[in-house]
């Protein structure tokens, strides 16, 4: 029996890399699948986040990340917004949010501890956005439809599974990289049985697939959090809303490091984005001016008014927009806070970085702003099904004759595989790595040139 069913249905200076504490909890989580040592003997200068960094930053996932366009289609060299700029900025803003933890809040915060170091920041925010293939959402989905019998697709699972399985450094580990990057990586600790919808999917499916980690990737996430007790671990993987009427259900708060870097990320999309929006004239200044932020909120950060941002944001001067940017930026860097739940006990998964009640209302308000004017623009949105509809196709073609086709390292992979699921998940993990230009030339010399 599902246990886990069972419990559902029921820019400062730069500061010094600070010392890791050696505690036998902190000890636990810089442990690695594989086994291997804490710290070697020679490159001991690099603790075992640093080297995690280094194996994400060097791997070929996070290299594509820079050829998967976020503004496919209106994006004309000038801004150039691409996931790995959306990853180097996750990290950065990481960093803010981190020092205003530090400095705005009591140094004996119980949660005080647990803050990340840089290179832990980066390891998580470079790597969380490795499983998200080309053309953004459609791709996703065009992915997760192709796999429809095989266990679906999902980029925050695909990451999971790219870390800590098919990237090549070690043998069975992929990336082998320490828990806690893992822990910072799993953006949605539910697995998909528990939260997938099966009403009405078919294989023209435009649902977006759920946030989740695949069901085969359970002792994955079984290892990672060994450090916690067996009730905490089936409490931080029960989902907070279970599916219904053919709607996708949703996994529970994601821990202390995944939630600072997924606010992080939340505040690149919803601010950077919108810049470079405003850049392409597709956010105008009437549109802007709809927002509404809470007057008392927006006094005590000193954010100004709407009327008063427009004037910077909308105007010739490339540097008061610049600064008026940086003004929106901080005023949610010092709104961060942290949340904790009391039917959890370890640290790392009872805390979550969140932001004020009325900072998180008007960063929604901003999000949505950006998916609707300028992630939903007529062109981007013609630009990202053009290539989920080529995606499809490259997956068929490869699939039909995959010994002729495919280069000879995917080929033998293909021939080893014990069934024909694994074949298509092995197939979808490398097509789901290839950034958007690739994607376009093997539809070219496959299929054909794309039309409408």
């Amino acid at each position: 029996m599902d246990v886990l069913m069972e419990a559902a249905v029921a820019e400062d200076r730069p500061q010094p890399e600070p010392a890791l504490q050696v505690q036998r909890d902190d000890l636990q989580w810089q442990q690695r699948r594989s086994g291997s040592e804490l710290m070697r003997v020679r490159g001991a200068y690099r603790n075992p986040y640093a080297r995690d960094r280094a194996r994400v930053m060097h791997s070929q996932s996070y290299r594509q990340l820079q050829g998967k366009h976020l503004l496919g289609g209106v994006d004309d060299g000038e801004v150039f917004r691409t996931r790995a700029t959306l990853a180097q900025e996750a990290a950065q803003l990481s960093r803010g949010l981190l020092r205003s933890l530090q400095h705005l809040h009591s140094a004996s915060a119980p949660w005080a501890r647990l803050l990340p170091e840089p290179n832990l920041i980066e390891a998580i925010a470079f790597g969380r956005q490795m499983g998200c293939p080309a053309f953004g959402e459609a791709g996703e989905t065009a992915l997760n439809n192709w796999l429809h019998d095989s266990g679906g697709f999902s980029a925050p699972a695909q990451t999971l599974r790219l870390l800590a399985r098919q990237e090549p450094y070690a043998d069975q580990f992929g990336l082998d990289l320490s828990r806690r990057v893992l822990l910072g990586c799993l953006a949605h600790p539910a697995p998909r049985r528990l939260v997938f919808s099966a009403s009405s999917a078919g294989r023209d499916d435009r649902r977006r697939p759920p946030g989740c980690y695949y069901d085969a990737d359970q002792d994955i996430v079984d290892w990672t959090l060994l450090p916690a007790s067996s009730s905490d671990s089936h409490a931080f993987m029960l989902p907070s809303a279970l599916p219904r009427d053919g709607h996708h259900g949703a996994a529970g708060w994601s821990g202390f490091d995944a939630s600072l870097i997924g606010l992080a990320e939340a505040l690149a999309t919803g601010v950077h984005v919108l810049e470079d929006g405003i850049r392409l004239g597709l956010v105008t200044a009437e549109r802007w001016l709809r927002l509404k932020p809470d007057p008392g909120w927006a006094a005590a950060v000193e954010l100004g008014s709407p009327s008063e941002a427009a004037r910077a944001l909308f105007g010739a001067s490339e540097s008061a927009r610049r600064r008026a940017i940086g003004t929106l930026v901080n005023a949610f860097i010092v709104s961060v806070e942290v949340d904790e739940r009391d039917d959890i006990e370890e640290p790392l998964l009872r805390h979550r970085v969140c932001l004020l009640t009325e900072a998180e209302a008007f960063l929604a308000q901003l999000r949505h702003l950006v998916h609707e004017v300028a992630l939903g623009a007529p062109a981007v949105s013609a630009y990202q099904r053009r290539g989920g509809r080529m995606l499809r196709a490259v997956a068929e073609a490869f699939w039909d004759d995959p010994l002729h086709l495919l280069p000879e390292a995917q080929r033998q992979a293909h021939e080893q595989a014990g069934s024909t699921g694994e074949q298509r998940r092995l197939l979808a993990d490398w097509l789901a790595s290839a950034c958007d230009a690739r994607v376009m030339r093997w539809h070219t010399q496959l299929v054909g040139p794309v039309s409408g």
